[in-house]
């Protein structure tokens, strides 16, 4: 089994639970700058009347930037810490969103969403590492459900701002900008208990994938079904029947579940292990999404979207979970990485696949093909040797 040791200074209890509520504290931030920038974007480009390709390409700008970066991002912020590591990261999508209104040019915004974006993925690859060194096996799972709960709870408050200050002017990027930065304040305040980033991996990221196999393929099927449902899933609904309306409700009944059912899951991975609760929550997915065209319409089939969303947020959960328990502590940086790459690979290939599946079948190819994804990765999860890193 691999040492779990942190590389972290000697913190008591007390200390170590405020580091980690530091970096929770601040991945808030970081989910509002991503729920603020995605749907501002978006809008932005149908006002101007840009062709859909365009705003497609630009949407997936950030998923790009973090895909290609983060094999390169542990050795920069083994080199620069923690702490200043997260700070660039920070001040580099603030930056983005000052200079967007300065440059309203699809051209321009191109360039700056994808420099965000590689400024997104430094707080969030030292967020889940930092968690990762402090926590321990018996509370791994609910401090890794903190912070998701933190990160997924600020993407849905993004689109909540936009209602507030609409997309014109300098309020929204204002919003997005005072998100991001409100992210250092917590980091600046526990500079002194935060832990030392792997200097000296074993691996490279590439080498990563097959050290927490369990946690790329929750990250691969996690990051699929959840942009699928955030892009299709009120297509699918309207296409079943469902008012407009309350296809909008169903979207953020899932929202709702990925953030309140985190704490549960934590807690299922502390007592079964990561591996476990995500083969028996992957089974569990499957067959509630390939029932959703049968329940009635209204509050039954709010419920089974609020706990779709639940299980969904949790492979990412319990994906995390899996590397604290499987991986050393000098690969925790490589592992995250890795992690976060296979996520994304899985945010850009799910909605593509959701969308040709409802041309083959509409609208319940969309559900067919979620359904077998959280089968197929429950039984590949299910299937893999070891519990624990035994």
């Amino acid at each position: 089994m691999p040492s779990h040791s942190p590389a972290a200074p000697a913190l008591n209890a007390g200390r170590r639970n405020l580091s980690i509520a530091a970096v929770v504290a601040s991945t808030f931030g970081v989910g509002i700058a991503y729920g603020v920038g995605y749907p501002l974007t978006a809008l932005t480009f149908e006002r101007w009347g840009a062709p859909a390709w365009l705003t497609g390409l630009v949407g997936s700008a950030p998923a790009l930037a973090i895909f290609l970066l983060l094999p390169f991002f542990p050795r920069l912020v083994a080199r620069l810490g923690a702490v200043p590591s997260m700070a660039l990261g920070c001040v580099l999508v603030a930056g983005g969103f000052l200079l967007m209104p300065l440059f309203p040019s699809p051209e321009a915004w191109l360039v700056l969403r994808f420099l965000m974006g590689a400024g997104l993925a430094l707080p969030w690859l030292v967020g889940e590492t930092w968690i990762n060194t402090l926590a321990d096996d018996s509370n791994r799972g609910r401090m890794i459900a903190l912070y998701s709960m933190a990160l997924f709870g600020g993407f849905a408050l993004g689109p909540v701002l936009l209602g507030w200050t609409g997309t014109e002017g300098w309020a929204p990027f204002l919003a997005g900008a005072g998100g991001i930065l409100l992210a250092v304040l917590p980091l600046v305040a526990a500079a002194s208990l935060a832990p030392d980033m792997p200097a000296h991996p074993s691996t490279g990221v590439a080498g990563a994938l097959r050290l927490a196999p369990v946690a790329m393929v929750a990250a691969l099927v996690g990051g699929a079904l959840e942009m699928t449902n955030f892009s299709m899933l009120p297509v699918w609904a309207t296409g079943a029947g469902v008012a407009q309306a309350d296809a909008l409700l169903l979207l953020t009944a899932f929202m709702l579940g990925g953030i309140a059912l985190q704490l549960g899951v934590g807690w299922v991975a502390d007592r079964l292990s990561a591996q476990r609760a995500a083969a028996a929550s992957g089974l569990a997915l499957a067959a509630l999404v390939a029932t959703l065209p049968l329940w009635p319409q209204g509050w039954p089939l709010l419920l089974a979207v609020f706990v779709v969303g639940g299980l969904t947020g949790g492979l990412y959960t319990l994906g995390l979970t899996a590397i604290g328990q499987t991986v050393r502590a000098q690969d925790l940086a490589v592992a995250n990485a890795a992690f976060l790459i296979a996520y994304q690979a899985g945010a850009m290939v799910g909605p593509a696949l959701g969308g040709v599946a409802m041309e083959v079948w509409a609208p319940h190819g969309l559900v067919a093909v979620m359904a077998a994804a959280a089968l197929l990765g429950a039984v590949a999860i299910a299937a893999m040797r070891g519990d624990r890193g035994d």
